[in-house]
């Protein structure tokens, strides 16, 4: 009895935690993603200049989509045929003080970003790979200016302690798929760029 005793066990903590996130109105991860569809070449950046975005970019690598990196770059680079924006928003005092910008500068960055976007049909995600680390007043500045912008809402599972994203996906009907970091965005990858 011993040895379906930990299977069972594992299949009911499983089970349980798919019917807590229904209770609680969220899905399962993958469960949004099969929603949509995004095309590459993507555009990785960052909006707030953490490192979320590199580890982003690997994860996208490692999906074999076909992508370009820049973590300073300016809505000109949706010039190169780009179908896809990922922004990874997460705002670093560090990274700020490395690219010599401020929080002002950021924002406005963003808001041409998104309207270049906008302007040309380009899909964009947003990410938010930091958790509750990345949950301050800066972040919260930026993820108020992006994440409605979004076709497709991606973010941690501690990044909404609070509900804004809940908040801001429920508001303007963003599908939202939760994940425990970015090491497990490649099955919401595949989905999301499966058949394209």
């Amino acid at each position: 009895m011993t040895l379906f005793a930990t299977p069972r066990r594992k299949f009911l903590v499983g089970t349980s935690a798919v019917l807590g996130l229904a209770a609680l109105g969220l899905k399962p991860a993958l469960a949004q993603a099969k929603k949509i569809k995004a095309s590459a070449p993507v555009l990785v950046t960052s909006i707030g200049q953490s490192l979320d975005a590199f580890q982003v970019q690997l994860a996208v690598k490692r999906a074999g989509i076909q992508f370009a990196y820049d973590a300073h770059a300016e809505p000109d680079a949706l010039d190169d045929g780009i179908k896809t924006l990922f922004m990874a928003v997460g705002a670093s005092k560090k990274g700020f003080g490395d690219a010599g910008i401020t929080i002002n500068d950021e924002l406005k960055r963003t808001e041409h970003f998104i309207e270049a976007a906008e302007k040309k049909g380009i899909t964009i995600v947003v990410l938010h790979m930091g958790g509750e680390e990345r949950r301050d007043a800066l972040s919260d500045q930026l993820i108020d200016l992006a994440a409605p912008h979004a076709k497709y809402l991606i973010i941690r599972e501690d990044s909404d302690a609070d509900g804004k994203f809940a908040a801001i996906a429920k508001a303007k009907n963003i599908p939202m798929d939760i994940v425990d970091g970015p090491v497990a965005l490649k099955p919401l990858l595949d989905a999301l760029f499966a058949g394209v």
